[in-house]
């Protein structure tokens, strides 16, 4: 595949240590509710929001609800007057918490879930999670449908472009990496890949490889 902006799409995390992290990621919980979240990422998403101060996060892909529920704790912890407006095809949640709305639609048209009226009132700044199916073609539509509304310093985060270092990248028809390659020849300058998050502990030692997008 080609490379983004002359970045690998690959992990530098040895081969070896791949599959046990995964399965750790894969049955990782928050409060007794998966989370799917990995050490890496934990970490540096509570920097980036930290940093960002981020008072909207929308996340694709709510699952159980447990990575929305830790970022509610995270920025309840932080002192932030956030909104996490979790979005799926499939809700499985069964827990109410005052800082998250959980919502009913589909990934690949948004415009359907989060009408434009509601974009524009949104609490800024804000930050996107792009956690769905991991296709190509979801993540693609989740890029062009956030492009224009972010602001310079907002964040658009796509998860599992891990898939090109595990080689399953072909189940999702290039997946994540595929679909960030062609958004950025795209976009042109207004986002760059942030090294500071995609390379913090190693270059790409993160499950979303070339994944850190900021609106510049």
């Amino acid at each position: 595949m080609e490379k983004i902006l002359g970045r690998s799409n690959l992990s530098s995390i040895p081969e070896q240590y791949l599959h046990p992290i995964q399965k750790g990621t894969l049955n990782y919980e928050w409060k007794g509710i998966e989370c799917f979240k990995n050490p890496f990422d934990l970490a540096l998403y509570s920097m980036l929001i930290w940093r960002v101060k981020a008072r909207t996060i929308i996340e694709l892909g709510t699952y159980s609800g447990g990575s929305a529920l830790w970022l509610a704790d995270l920025t309840k912890s932080f002192d932030l007057d956030t909104r996490i407006l979790s979005i799926d095809i499939e809700q499985k949640e069964r827990f109410f918490h005052p800082r998250i709305e959980f919502r009913h639609g589909d990934a690949e048209q948004l415009s359907r879930v989060i009408p434009e009226d509601e974009m524009k009132s949104l609490k800024r700044p804000l930050v996107v999670i792009e956690d769905s199916s991991h296709k190509y073609e979801t993540s693609l539509a989740v890029l062009r449908f956030f492009d224009p509304w972010m602001r310079p310093g907002e964040y658009l985060l796509i998860e599992d472009g891990i898939a090109d270092s595990f080689g399953v990248e072909g189940r999702y028809n290039g997946g994540p990496n595929r679909a960030i390659a062609e958004f950025m020849a795209e976009a042109g300058d207004r986002f760059v890949v942030d090294e500071t998050y995609c390379d913090y502990f190693g270059p790409n030692v993160t499950w979303n490889t070339n994944g850190y997008l900021k609106r510049v």
